[in-house]
């Protein structure tokens, strides 16, 4: 049976003139059951120092997070539902402090700890819908900088054949059948960068058995953030890219549009 939770963004926000700020933990509470727990990002999160170049302070900050969240928590253990709601409202306001909270939000939930963990891997770890989202804005863009090039004839289409249907964003039918597909290689985990170039090879190489496309007409724009680059990150990615040339598919930088727009353009002509 589902129950109503309230919960809250932890946000980390050195510098109040330029309103910047890194989602850096999850605060999760239920009212009707009386429990709130949070969970709080490493103090050592290498992409929120090396972004605000704050190592220490960073690393006081969170423990500021865990000393107030741990309070709120004891308090949270001891009250009635609807004083729990007003503490939670008032952890969430509006302060200036290291640590913020985003506006309060309201969710569903069944299980109490792994909405918690779903939470935290979806705003902190940027798992799943964050990739997805990061690949929809780099086919905008692309779509973007065909429109500006006058390139028309590249559409979102599903390919079909006996046992397969391959849905890609970028596709231009003629003489031959091209594709565009950008992939974000900016999993947490370097497994991850594999795994998810190793999902899309094989969905190409069964197009190329069906005979709907040949992999020589496809072009892979590869972006993988500056933050992950780790020995492993670096070297998942390297491996990941390889192995998309070893497939026979064309590889490019999703930073050169140039490029992008001359692939595309090789097809309309």
């Amino acid at each position: 049976m589902k129950y109503a939770c309230l919960y809250s963004i932890v946000r980390f926000a050195p510098f109040a003139e330029t309103e910047e700020f890194a989602n850096v933990g999850i605060v999760l509470s239920a009212p009707a059951i009386g429990r709130m727990e949070y969970r709080l990002a490493r103090k050592n999160l290498k992409r929120v120092n090396r972004f605000f170049e704050c190592n220490n302070l960073f690393a006081k900050a969170m423990e500021i997070a865990q000393n107030e969240l741990d309070a709120v928590r004891a308090m949270t253990a001891e009250a009635q539902e609807s004083q729990i709601v007003n503490h939670f409202r008032f952890l969430t306001e509006p302060k200036e402090s290291l640590i913020r909270f985003s506006p309060m939000r309201s969710i569903l939930v069944e299980n109490f700890d792994v909405t918690l963990e779903e939470l935290f891997g979806r705003y902190i770890e940027r798992q799943g819908m964050a990739r997805d989202r990061r690949e929809e804005v780099m086919v905008r863009e692309i779509r973007t900088l065909f429109t500006e090039a006058s390139i028309r004839s590249f559409r979102d289409e599903t390919l079909t054949g006996e046992l397969i249907k391959l849905h890609l964003p970028l596709v231009h039918r003629n003489k031959v059948v091209a594709a565009i597909k950008p992939l974000a290689f900016d999993q947490a985990e370097p497994s991850a960068i594999l795994d998810h170039c190793e999902q899309w090879l094989m969905k190409f190489a069964r197009a190329e058995k069906e005979g709907i496309i040949e992999l020589k007409n496809v072009l892979i724009p590869v972006a993988a953030p500056a933050e992950n680059d780790s020995a492993r990150h670096r070297k998942a990615v390297q491996v990941a890219k390889e192995c998309i040339l070893d497939r026979g598919l064309q590889l490019v930088e999703y930073q050169a549009t140039q490029k992008i727009a001359a692939f595309a353009q090789s097809y309309v002509q």
